[in-house]
C-alpha cells in the first residue's frame, strides 16, 4: 500500500477542492422550421412537441391559462399560431363536458326558408362562441341524427301537429328549444311565428278589391302547424265580414310550386279565377298559381290577385313581383340559438314562448289598378 500510494502521488496531478457552480436553466427556443414539419392538420401533440412541453400543458394553456407560467403560455401560443392548430370541440367536450356545440334539427334543409333560418342560427351561434351541428329529414318518432353525447343543447323544428317529437322534446333531459310549436307550458322554450297577424293583413288587403266569396286560401299539408294557423286566420277574417267561407275556398296540399299550379289549373277549368284573390301558403305555391294563370291568359293583377307567404327571393324574381307576407326566417334561427344559450347558462328560469311578428309586403301581383 505504501509503494502504491507513493507512486500515485507522484503520477497524478493534485486538484483544488470543488467549488459549487450556479447553472442557469436553458429556456427552450420558440418553435423553428424543424419543429413545424408535419403532414396533415396539426394536432395537440404537434403543438406540445413544437413548444417542448407536455400535451397536458397545452391543454391547460387553452382551458386554464392561469395555471401556466407566462413564458410557457407564450411559447405554447406561438406554437399554436405557427402550426395553425384548431382545437377539436368534440374532443374538448369529452374532457370538459361542455363542447360549446349546439344541434339544430329541421324537417329539411332544401329551399330558401330553411337556408335563411340556418344562416341566422349559425351567425348567432358564432357570435356567442358556439358551433352549430345540423341535421334534417328526421322521420316520424325518430330522434334527429345528431351526436347527442357531444352537443350541449338542441333546437328542433316541429311542424306536424301529430308528431311524437313534441312529447320527446318535453321529456328530454337535454336543454331543448322548439321552433314552430308552442310547448312552453310543457316546460320547453319555444319560438313561433305570428301567422295570424300576417294572414289577417293579407286577407284585408285582398278584400279591398275582391269580394269575400271570391277569396281563396291555398295552403300546405293540413296537419302542418303553419297551414292550420293561416287557414284559421283566413276563415276568421272572412267570417267577420259576414260571409263565412265555403269549403272550396280553402285547399290543402304541399308547399310546392307544382301543388299551386295543380290547384289553379283545376279552378280555372271549373269556374275560372277571374276576379278572384288568392292567398297562398308560401311563395312557391303562389308562383305555381301565377304560372297556371299566365298559361290560361288570365292577367295578374288585373283579373287575378295573388299574395304569397314567407317573402323569399322568389317574390322579387317573378314578374309581376309577388306580394307576400314577410316571415323573419333568419331572426327565428337566431332567436332559437339565443334562447338555447340562455337556457344553458341558467336552467332555473321559467320557460317562455317568443312570438315573432309577420308583415304584409305589397307588390305588383295584388296592387290596385
Amino acid at each position: 500500500m505504501g509503494l502504491a500510494h507513493s507512486l500515485l502521488s507522484k503520477t497524478l496531478p493534485r486538484y483544488a477542492p470543488a467549488v459549487p457552480v450556479k447553472v442557469e436553466p436553458i429556456e427552450p427556443a420558440p418553435p423553428g422550421p424543424e419543429d413545424l414539419k408535419r403532414s396533415g392538420p396539426a394536432s395537440i401533440k404537434d403543438v406540445a412537441s413544437a413548444a417542448h412541453v407536455s400535451i397536458a400543458t397545452v391543454s391547460r394553456v387553452m382551458n386554464n391559462p392561469g395555471l401556466v407560467s407566462a413564458k410557457t403560455a407564450a411559447r405554447v401560443q406561438a406554437a399554436i399560431k405557427a402550426l395553425g392548430y384548431v382545437p377539436n370541440p368534440f374532443a374538448q367536450g369529452l374532457i370538459t363536458r361542455n363542447s360549446r356545440v349546439l344541434g339544430i334539427a329541421l324537417p329539411d334543409i332544401h329551399g330558401e326558408f330553411y337556408s335563411e333560418l340556418l344562416r341566422g342560427a349559425d351567425a348567432e351561434a358564432r357570435k356567442l362562441g358556439y358551433h352549430l351541428l345540423v341535421s334534417s329529414e328526421h322521420g316520424e318518432g325518430e330522434r334527429p341524427s345528431l351526436a347527442f353525447g357531444l352537443i350541449d343543447g338542441l333546437a328542433i323544428m316541429i311542424t306536424d301537429a301529430n308528431s311524437s317529437l313534441s312529447r320527446q322534446a318535453s321529456e328530454s333531459s337535454l336543454p331543448t328549444v322548439v321552433l314552430d310549436t308552442d310547448l312552453h307550458k310543457g316546460g320547453v322554450d319555444s319560438i313561433v311565428i305570428d301567422n295570424a297577424m300576417g294572414t289577417r293583413e293579407a286577407v284585408a288587403h285582398l278584400l279591398e278589391s275582391v269580394g269575400p266569396g271570391r277569396c281563396f286560401f291555398v295552403g300546405g299539408p293540413s296537419d302542418n302547424f303553419d297551414t292550420q294557423q293561416r287557414a284559421k286566420a283566413f276563415k276568421d277574417t272572412l267570417t267577420e265580414t259576414g260571409t263565412p267561407p265555403k269549403l272550396d275556398q280553402t285547399a290543402y296540399g304541399q308547399y310546392t310550386l307544382e301543388w299551386g299550379r295543380e290547384w289553379a289549373e283545376v279552378m280555372l277549368k271549373r269556374k275560372g279565377l277571374q276576379g278572384a284573390g288568392v292567398l297562398a301558403g308560401n311563395d312557391e305555391i303562389a308562383c305555381g298559381v301565377m304560372q297556371a294563370a299566365e298559361d290560361a291568359g288570365v292577367r295578374i293583377p288585373e283579373q287575378l290577385r295573388v299574395v304569397g307567404f314567407d317573402d323569399t327571393r322568389l317574390a322579387q324574381i317573378v314578374r309581376p313581383r309577388l306580394s307576400t307576407v314577410r316571415v323573419p326566417m333568419a331572426e327565428a334561427g337566431a332567436a332559437a340559438v339565443r334562447t338555447l344559450v340562455a337556457r344553458l347558462e341558467d336552467r332555473a328560469t321559467p320557460t317562455a314562448c317568443i312570438r315573432l311578428p309577420t308583415t304584409l309586403v305589397v307588390r305588383e301581383s295584388s296592387a290596385g289598378r
